[in-house]
């Protein structure tokens, strides 16, 4: 029945009517990344690049982040980033080659496309390889021919290496060598330069590695590996063409940093380690876990032979993949010090998926003994070199899912391939319904590197101090294990995300105290370091300041929760200020581990199930406890406190189905402490509420429905039709009529004025239920006997209980709670405001009068969900429809008002807060992940709606000194250290590859950044001509600079006349592509 007196209640909308009080509108746009197709790093300026299909995102210092998009869309295969152009480099899965110049102010202009396949045939280049030491990129095609891109002028270079290896197949065929040819061998699948000799080029090929002398266009070495009959090479004795000779293929290559030996991979699992100065016999050839298995173990042989009757036992591997060798900054020694060899591929079928990295001594030899050789290596060097490829230790990073490929994180140096001195590793792994997402890991792994100080001898004690230390000792072995593991790392948030794999998030506002007990935490000092580039945001004339902290809670399919702070105020960064966080910016003490509860002991031999995913999560506003909702019907609780220092034991609850959590210590780094869980067996939650003065509501399809007191904890109100307790109330409903909405209120109801702590909980039927809970004489809180009922909405959505007076929320929290327990005669009407799926109702004092009612109209289409939103001193209700419209009405009446057109995107149901802020998530639906989050507001305005732009040239990269070439060993035991030629510098190598006709390199024109504010244009004016003085001090300036800028175009010419006569001397003796080999 309706209230006679509607009339006189307060229009909580009046500034809300309008249709200009309203103005829908997207503030950020964020991708995650769920299919990582390729990665890339410039470690100078510390640029990560990440390719997707149709994308490429650039990500630097937090608040850098830049989406490019390819011009057709095409899924990229192959990512480099050009230190010495700061240029990007893409090669896409249609063999198209894209280019941008990342100096251009505000986003990455693209340069040129090109492509090297002029048969459109696809998939033809197999890779590109880059220096930091020039500007020319080496393109390896699957013709086996190698040509070269000049990334300075934007064109293809004139240089050109034919397929050696099919040179080298004709030459060993008409010197009457017995052909072991493949179809295959002559396919170029990579190209290596040199680390300390640019002049120096690897070309690996499917039959084996070819050295070639780029200023001599010459081979100067081959590297084929060939299995003698009777060797067990990587597929071991059961290979059926053992009695014959094998020649495995190549698939990668990886050099030493002394650049006198390398490795490389190949298609049967092997790897074979040669000497530069050696190409006719491997140092070792080894596989994962054997050594030597290019040499023929007589007796293994004779055993597998005299059972060839019986099928083999297999021992297949898979290929290897890739490798890199790397060397570390803490050594002073010039050829690398110890090493890391990092293996991807090799396994066997039954080995789990992962990365291999072999742990190496230095290659340091002394004086060898005075004995002539004539063999093309000294045996003493030879043996020098087999010892510093014996793995002195091994670690094995044990990856969920099968691993498509790495790439090393170098703390600042872009030479020796990407490689030195690498602080961490990412992971690219497939994950569920074929992703593909990224990890990141410390390396080198801390079991891996000697400590010197652990072998130290300890000083004579007496036995109760030798004791003492035990103890202590034991601890610290236990505390050194714990950390033998490599930290996991912090991604950014778009490839973090789609790492843990997002499922949804709820948006809220929270209380200043509370948003300061967030930020205020120190943040995790184990994040990937990225340090490139800087963001500016254009001021916002009149920019609304005064909004309230917003955080938003994400779940992810990783049983993993994580808090991000989306405040308007981490945008109000404005020049010259740079933008200097994320948005969102992730709360990374404050991520939630599940997994840490549901294996520990006291809790995994409760469960009935170990398939958990989290439904959602519930957080308390002003306390920050949290209530993580399983969809097995577990509950498990944190609460924001310390750990204490010493672990207390495991607590039996009185209730059995609480578990007491305190003796779980949280995550690392994480702020939440396990409390307790709920596990009351009874199917999926359908409702769950948590209130901020420590109660916490949970009901289940079959009518169940708990009440706890967290400060127990302890249950107070357990309702179940088939039994009760002594602190139950029985209510008699249907088991199809489950608790779907539960909201938690301090307020009056009807006919009982007084302020009390109540529970409203509304039922799929539309039939809501009020209980009332006191605090006793002993101060504990019990139900009433009174459980009031009136009539609502069928399927409820959501409750809202609102001040009468002036519609700010009344929910049960800390002030309410105080102003309850002091009997204060301050006691204000509330509204309950309930929508569901067909309409909403509007209630004086709960279930009091009804004062306003609406029905859904058929063309709003479905509603997902529903809102009270503010504005000023103004309330309104809003419905969220599947037909991407917000419907807007008036309170208390629930008039309609307005039809608002939201952005039109896919959406899971609207998570809004009171505010009118809202997120819309879009999910793949091939892998029911979360690909893309929409951040909006229904009241867009003085907002921050624009991504600031970015500015890469600010940490442009320096590059430093080309590595030099160091001796093999001691001076005294050879002349030179190498037989074939000296280093070059870079301008050498871009004059002999760009040719003769090479033009003078273009500078990319960099625009001065707009300032829209003339404001600010003049303050600037004025400033730089303030005095006479002033402006002669600039006009000078500007006059150095000019002039230095023609003497660099000076310089400029000379070197390039300079480099042209000599490539004109130099091509007039050019030979034919057979010169590559003297017949």
């Amino acid at each position: 029945m309706f209230s006679k007196h509607h009339d006189t209640f307060i229009d909580l909308s009046l500034d809300l009517h309008e249709p200009q009080d309203w103005k829908p509108g997207v503030l950020r746009t964020l991708d995650y990344a769920s299919k990582v197709t390729a990665l890339a790093y410039e470690p100078i300026a510390g640029l990560l690049a990440v390719g997707t299909s149709g994308s490429i995102e650039l990500l630097g210092k937090p608040g850098v982040a830049c989406k490019i998009t390819l011009p057709d869309l095409h899924e990229v295969k192959l990512l480099h980033i050009s230190p010495s152009t700061f240029k990007l480099l893409c090669l896409d899965d249609h063999d198209e080659l894209h280019i941008w110049d990342l100096s251009a102010y505000g986003h990455p202009k693209l340069l040129v496309t090109t492509r090297f396949d002029q048969s459109k045939t696809l998939y033809l280049a197999s890779s590109i390889t880059i220096s930091p030491s020039h500007s020319h990129a080496f393109i390896a095609l699957q013709t086996g021919e190698i040509q070269t891109y000049d990334l300075e002028c934007l064109r293809k270079s004139s240089y050109y290496m034919p397929n050696m290896w099919t040179l080298y197949e004709e030459k060993m065929a008409a010197s009457g060598m017995p052909e072991i040819a493949t179809t295959t061998s002559g396919i170029a699948i990579d190209t290596l330069i040199h680390p300390r000799n640019l002049n120096l080029l690897f070309v690996v090929y499917g039959g084996g590695v070819v050295l070639s002398d780029l200023s001599e266009r010459t081979t100067l070495r081959t590297y084929e590996l060939v299995y003698p009959p009777g060797a067990p090479g990587g597929t071991g004795y059961g290979a059926s063409d053992i009695l014959v000779h094998r020649r495995p293929e190549a698939t990668c290559m990886a050099i030493h940093p002394s650049g006198h030996l390398f490795a490389v991979g190949y298609a049967d699992g092997s790897i074979a380690f040669w000497a530069i100065e050696d190409e006719d016999q491997p140092l070792l050839v080894r596989t994962l876990n054997d050594l030597d298995v290019q040499n023929i173990d007589a007796e293994k042989l004779e055993a597998h032979l005299a059972h060839k009757d019986k099928p083999p036992i297999s021992s297949e591997k898979e290929p290897i993949f890739k490798l890199s060798w790397c060397s570390f900054s803490n050594s002073s020694d010039p050829r690398g010090g110890e090493t890391a060899l990092i293996i991807l591929g090799g396994l066997s079928p039954e080995d789990s998926p992962g990365i291999t990295v072999h742990w190496f001594p230095a290659f340091n030899p002394t004086d060898p003994p005075a004995t002539p050789s004539t063999a093309p290596l000294h045996p003493y060097i030879r043996s020098s070199m087999r010892s510093s490829v014996d793995a002195l230790n091994t670690y094995f990073y044990n990856i969920h899912g099968t691993v498509h490929d790495y790439l090393l994180i170098p703390r600042g140096s872009p030479h020796f391939a990407g490689s030195f001195d690498a602080i961490s590793i990412l992971i690219v792994r497939e994950s569920v319904a074929r992703t593909r997402i990224v990890e990141a890991y410390e390396f080198p792994p801390p079991s891996l590197v000697h400590h010197p100080d652990a072998h130290h001898e300890s000083p004579d004690i007496d036995d109760e101090e030798e004791r003492d230390t035990l103890d202590d000792l034991a601890k610290t072995l236990k505390d050194l294990q714990m950390e033998n593991e490599p930290r996991r790392l912090l991604l950014p948030g778009y490839l973090g995300n789609g790492t843990s794999g997002l499922l949804g998030g709820e948006i809220r506002t929270v209380t200043k105290d509370a948003y300061s007990s967030l930020v205020q935490a120190d943040a995790s000092r184990h994040a990937l370091c990225l340090k490139a580039g800087l963001a500016w945001s254009d001021p916002v004339e009149h920019i609304s300041k005064y909004q309230p902290p917003r955080i938003t809670v994400v779940w992810y399919a990783d049983l993993s929760v994580q808090v991000w702070d989306v405040s308007a105020q981490l945008l109000h960064k404005f020049k010259p200020d740079p933008v200097d966080c994320d948005f969102p910016n992730p709360l990374p003490n404050f991520t939630i581990d599940t997994n840490i509860v549901l294996m520990a002991p006291s809790v995994a031999p409760k469960l009935r199930t170990q398939n958990h995913t989290i439904q959602y999560v519930k957080l308390a506003p002003e306390s920050l406890e949290c209530a993580v909702v399983l969809s097995s019907g577990i509950i498990i609780v944190y609460r924001l406190v310390p750990p204490p220092g010493t672990l207390p034991s495991f607590e039996e609850l009185p209730d059995p189905e609480l578990v007491s959590l305190k003796h779980i210590s949280p995550g690392a780094d994480s702020k939440f402490t396990p409390y307790f869980a709920l596990l009351p067996t009874r199917g999926q939650v359908s409702a769950c509420a948590i209130a901020d003065v420590g109660f916490l509501a949970v009901a289940y399809p079959d009518g169940s429905l708990f009440v706890i007191d967290m400060r127990g904890p302890t249950i107070i109100l357990r309702h179940s039709i088939k039994a009760k307790s002594r602190h139950s109330i029985g209510i008699h409903m249907s088991t199809e009529d489950a608790v779907i909405c539960l909201e938690w209120t301090i307020s009056p109801v009807d006919k009982d004025e007084r302020l009390a702590l109540r529970l409203i909980a509304g039922h799929e039927s539309g039939t809501f239920e009020v209980f009332t809970f006191e605090r006793s004489v002993n101060l504990s809180w019990n139900p009433t006997n009174e459980v009031v009922k009136f009539d609502g909405p069928v399927h409820p959505l959501g409750v809202f209980v609102l001040n009468n007076k002036n519609g700010i929320r009344c929910p049960a929290d800390r002030s309410r709670l105080a102003s309850a327990l002091s009997d204060s005669s301050n006691r204000s009407s509330v509204l309950l405001v309930v929508a569901g799926s067909k309409g909403a109702r509007c209630n004086i004092n709960i279930n009091g009068d009804r004062i306003g009612r609406v029905e859904w109209s058929h063309k709003m289409g479905k509603v997902l969900s529903v809102q009270i939103v503010q504005k000023l001193s103004s309330y309104a209700l809003v419905a969220f429809t599947e037909n991407h419209e917000a419907c807007a009405y008036s309170l208390p009446n629930l008039d309609f008002m307005h039809n608002l057109i939201l952005p039109p995107i896919t959406y899971l149901p609207i998570s809004a807060d009171e505010t009118g802020d809202f997120f819309a998530w879009t999910r793949n639906p091939e892998t029911g992940l979360i690909r893309q989050a929409t951040y909006g507001t229904l009241f867009n305005f003085r907002r921050v709606e624009t991504p600031p732009e970015i500015d890469f040239l600010s940490t442009k990269p320096v590059i430093p000194a080309q590595p030099q070439p160091v001796s093999m060993g001691p001076t005294s035991i050879l002349g030179s250290w190498f037989n074939f030629g000296q280093s070059v510098t870079g301008a050498q190598i871009d004059a002999l590859l760009g040719g003769v006709d090479r033009p003078v390199p273009k500078q990319q024109p960099r625009p001065p950044p707009l300032d829209n504010d003339h404001s600010q244009i003049v303050k600037q004016v004025a400033a730089t001509q303030n005095t006479l003085y002033d402006r002669l001090t600039s006009a000078l300036n500007e006059r150095g600079q000019m002039l230095g800028d023609l003497e660099d175009r000076f310089n400029s010419l000379e070197s390039g006349s300079r480099s042209m006569v000599d490539q004109a001397k130099k091509l007039a003796a050019e030979q034919s592509a057979k010169s590559w080999f003297k017949f």
